[in-house]
């Protein structure tokens, strides 16, 4: 064992380069992968830390933080006693506990690594982000040509459904443009800490200059692609890094506001949009009505169990109910936007907290989440309007993207904590600060 510690000590530095450059720039152009690409960044992480004489104890120590994400994890183990797919909730009960633990654990052990390391990571990650934003934009501007071109050129590398695929003659000849959002959600929640890694490492008018065009590139992409919660986030990031840039203090409480608000508020919020037949609006998208309608649905079922919930991945076994699909099909035939359902999930995760973990998960999230928050206020002020933006536009995807239980999501979450304490590190080490463990 010590032999290959020595040997990757040796080429520590490669393999930081390769971790992090290869880290954003799969996940931006295959964004499933984010699950084991947040595994094997924790292993390298965690593994230079201890190699350099960290304690394993150091890198989960207890503290508010940690002990509200164990408690949080410990409560989904329970929910899953009740929930209407048992196996799927323990298992999404479990992986929540390895993201936390890896996320946390990652992000303390970059706080132990010597300054060197610090610097070639986050170099690596500012190219990798670069190359792969290059990518996705030049798919979003042709139409996914590279993407069609590798299909036909090599159909092993075709996906197994054929969900957004238009086939003539055993050729794909389109794509439809919704096959590029899981990319730029992922796009959208790397971008910061890469304009904080930017502005830290280039001199002078370059700084804000290559800022400014990593900034307009992904918005160009996130601007032309399909997905809607991108959009929103990348709106509400953009303000809010502004904000912060000058009261860093009031947007970051401002925030934390709307955390706790999005809780309280979304279950009446939701209601009334309904009511004011938000659904059939003409200026809305088809998904826009059809998240309206299934909102709805999701909050009038809440009081039926409001404390506990109904018990997570619930939702989704519901939705594999025969009639329900029935249903379903029957709304689409009469033209209606969705079904009077809840669907495979809320579309929301506050209101799918409230639906499915009830009253206690919604406190546990709530409080955990607003402990991550309130840390940004103990980060070098410089550093704090580029991470409050990035935490702006993680909520916004979680408040209208995808179901909260979804692996790849998941582990995009701790990947952008991840990213974000890169770029922190990185600040500090270019401005000789000592690095603390604790933030």
């Amino acid at each position: 064992m010590r032999k290959l510690v020595n040997v990757a000590l040796r080429r520590e530095t490669a393999i930081v380069r390769a971790l992090f450059f290869l880290a954003p720039f799969i996940t931006l152009i295959a964004p499933k992968t984010t699950v084991p690409v947040l595994i094997v960044l924790f292993i390298g992480c965690a593994g230079l830390a201890l190699a350099h004489g960290a304690q394993l104890k150091s890198l989960f120590r207890v503290d508010l933080g940690l002990a509200l994400f164990a408690i949080a994890t410990v409560y989904l183990f329970v929910n899953a006693s009740w929930s209407l797919d048992p196996p799927r909730a323990l298992g999404k009960a479990a992986w929540f506990g390895l993201v936390a633990a890896m996320s946390i654990g990652a992000c303390r052990a970059l706080a132990s690594w010597p300054r060197p390391q610090v610097g070639a990571a986050a170099t690596a990650f500012m190219a990798g982000l670069v190359a792969a934003v290059v990518l996705v934009l030049i798919e979003t501007l042709t139409d996914r040509f590279l993407t069609l071109s590798l299909y036909n050129l090599l159909p092993v590398t075709r996906p197994e459904s054929i969900k957004g695929l238009m086939i003539k003659n055993g050729e794909i000849v389109r794509i439809a443009g919704f096959g590029l959002n899981h990319n730029v959600a992922v796009m959208l929640l790397t971008l910061w800490p890469a304009v904080l890694c930017i502005v830290t490492r280039l001199q002078g008018r370059r700084r804000w200059i290559g800022a400014a065009v990593l900034l307009l590139a992904a918005a160009t992409a996130v601007l032309l692609s399909k997905h809607d919660s991108s959009k929103a986030g990348l709106v509400l990031s953009i303000v809010v890094f502004a904000a912060a840039f000058s009261w860093p203090t009031w947007t970051r409480r401002a925030v934390w506001a709307g955390w706790c608000l999005a809780f309280l508020l979304v279950i009446p919020l939701t209601t009334m949009a309904y009511k004011a037949e938000l659904h059939q609006a003409d200026w809305l998208e088809y998904s826009a009505k059809a998240r309206v309608v299934l909102w709805a649905y999701t909050a009038e079922q809440i009081p039926a169990a409001p404390i506990l919930g109904i018990g997570a991945a619930s939702t989704r076994k519901m939705n594999l109910d025969p009639q329900v699909r029935l249903n379903a099909i029957e709304a689409k035939e009469k033209g209606e936007a969705f079904g009077w359902r809840a669907g495979a999930h809320a579309h929301n995760a506050f209101l799918q907290t409230w639906y499915e973990l009830g009253a206690v998960g919604v406190i546990l999230f709530m409080a955990a989440g607003s402990v991550v928050i309130g840390s940004v206020g103990r980060l070098p002020r410089p550093t704090q309007s580029y991470v409050m933006a990035h935490v702006a536009a993680f909520l916004a995807v979680v408040a209208f993207g995808w179901g909260m239980w979804q692996s790849w999501l998941m582990a995009l979450a701790g990947l952008a904590a991840l990213y974000a304490a890169l770029a922190v590190n990185f600040y500090r080490a270019q401005h000789g600060r000592a690095v603390s463990a604790d933030t």
